[in-house]
């Protein structure tokens, strides 16, 4: 009986080795190829071996605000006061209640290309974003329509000439990064990572020619692009979905390209977690829309990361008093944690973000533990994703 339960035990701790391993190589697959690709443009640019438009097009830039007086009275300013020839600030007001309307009426007496409008206030059964996306769109008078938030602020003054550099008789997105504000506390740098492994996520599938998504708090795409796919149109049931899944329907491999010199990055300064935290969800809700192939490739690696923790887990569980095996989860355990150190580092260091190094794992671990509840939280709010009630 004894024999026989020790050669049972044999072999789940084989199945579970084989399975260790096989999740490493995957692991180690992504890191050292996948996530290596901003790093390696990066480095193409330095070596000058991308060539950008000369002309500088006019611009629209679009922001869509709700109850946002402070953060526009804060960073609006450093939109509108971009260095670039000919550019134009539309605020769409999406019915706000504070002093919105004041900010904005004191700071157009300073700044003559700063123009605003309104999401009419009876508006139902639509998502009020989307609505205010495309009353922006059509009220922009150039074909070029760059996006940020109202708590959104460029790092330097070339945002715009940076963005708009790409765009040409074939490109007609430019997918950009939005980093969260460097803050303390714990959860706030939780949401740091996740935004940082997001942006390695969405910036290197586009590098790859799969571009998936971007954030509306830099991107930019031709406004005839807006209108030729009818806007939101086949997806008017949702009320999320204004930024990523667009770019998920527009952008192929011929027709996008990607920005990501330090100088033009925006920063989101994240007052409320909240914010973040429903970000989170409704990108659960939309990313069952994206392109299977990019939905794949995005779960393979989250799959092999889930298995990679759960295979240690049993081993050590199974094998505690098995030196071999302790050793061998350990080791592959600190290769694995070594190599995120260094390309997650230097990713962040290329996108202007903080770096983790103690936390790391610790976020590497609760990341996958809160998409998993993020994706569960979803089906409980039902009717709430959707336009109709």
């Amino acid at each position: 009986m004894i024999y026989l339960e020790t050669i049972y035990l044999e072999k789940i701790e084989i199945f579970l080795l084989l399975g260790l391993g096989i999740c490493f190589i995957i692991q180690m697959l992504y890191y050292s190829i996948f996530f290596t690709k901003i790093l390696r443009y990066k480095a193409q640019i330095s070596r000058g071996k991308h060539v950008f438009s000369s002309n500088s097009q006019a611009v629209s830039v679009i922001i869509c605000a709700q109850n946002e007086s402070q953060n526009l009275s804060k960073y609006l300013p450093s939109i509108l006061s971009q260095d670039y020839p000919v550019f134009e600030v539309i605020v769409v007001n999406d019915g706000s209640t504070d002093e919105s309307e004041e900010i904005l009426g004191q700071l157009e007496n300073t700044y003559k290309n700063l123009y605003r409008t309104y999401v009419p206030s009876e508006v139902k059964s639509l998502s009020r974003k989307k609505l205010a996306v495309t009353i922006g769109a059509k009220a922009a008078k150039y074909d070029l329509l760059l996006f940020a938030e109202a708590s959104s602020e460029p790092v330097s003054k070339d945002w715009i000439r940076l963005m708009a550099r790409h765009f040409d008789s074939e490109k007609s997105v430019v997918l950009g990064f939005s980093a969260f504000s460097k803050s303390q506390g714990f959860f706030n740098k939780f949401a740091v990572y996740d935004n940082l492994f997001t942006g390695m996520q969405y910036l290197s599938l586009a590098l790859l020619g799969r571009p998936y998504m971007g954030v509306k708090g830099n991107m930019a795409y031709k406004k005839e692009l807006f209108f030729s796919h009818k806007g939101f149109y086949k997806h008017l049931n949702l009320q999320a979905g204004e930024d990523d899944l667009f770019i998920n329907e527009v952008a192929t491999r011929s027709n996008t390209a990607v920005e990501i010199s330090q100088e033009s990055i925006t920063v989101n300064h994240l007052n409320d977690l909240s914010i973040w935290r429903e970000m989170k969800i409704s990108r659960a809700t939309t990313q069952r829309y994206y392109k299977r192939d990019s939905v794949f490739f995005l779960r393979v690696e989250s799959f092999s990361s889930s298995c990679f923790f759960l295979f240690s887990f049993a081993l050590l569980f199974i094998g505690f008093s098995s030196y071999p095996i302790i050793i061998t989860v350990g080791l592959l355990f600190f290769l694995r944690l070594l190599v995120q150190v260094i390309v997650i580092n230097k990713n962040a260091i290329s996108l202007g973000v903080e770096r983790f190094y103690f936390t790391l794992p610790i976020f590497d671990f609760i990341l996958l533990i809160y998409n998993i509840y993020c994706y569960i939280y979803r089906f409980y709010r039902g009717k709430n994703d959707y336009t109709w009630k």
